[in-house]
């Protein structure tokens, strides 16, 4: 293969990596949910005179911990998506030109001040 091709683009990686995550939370969202169904089809048989009030308490507490679950996860891809997405800006952003003065970070120039080493302006 020529090198053209071995290498894939930033984007095109992100891009596959995205695809990749969200079929990965597919699946763990399908198998809580396979989980979950397991689980109440077996409650019954496993504690038969567990009572109506304690069952609904039981299932109730398993809806939650899958709702937190689901929850976390998704929490999880949202910040993966919101850092892949800033390193993705920051690879393509064009460095500055030969002689263009770069930005200073915000801050420093009230930090420096602060310190009493800031440079004095050019006039």
């Amino acid at each position: 293969m020529t090198e053209s091709t071995e290498k894939k683009t930033v984007t095109e990686r992100a891009t596959e990596l995205s695809e990749e995550v969200l079929e990965s939370v597919g699946d763990r969202q399908k198998a809580v949910i396979d989980a979950v169904r397991k689980f109440v089809d077996r409650l019954d048989e496993a504690l038969p005179d567990l009572g109506e009030e304690r069952r609904k308490k039981v299932l109730d507490a398993l809806v939650d911990f899958a709702e937190k679950l689901g929850t976390t996860t998704n929490d999880f891809v949202a910040r993966m998506v919101r850092s892949a997405s800033g390193t993705l800006k920051e690879g393509t952003a064009k460095p500055a030109a030969e002689g263009e003065a770069k930005a200073p970070a915000k801050g420093t120039a009230k930090k420096a001040a602060a310190k009493g080493t800031a440079k004095p302006a050019a006039d």
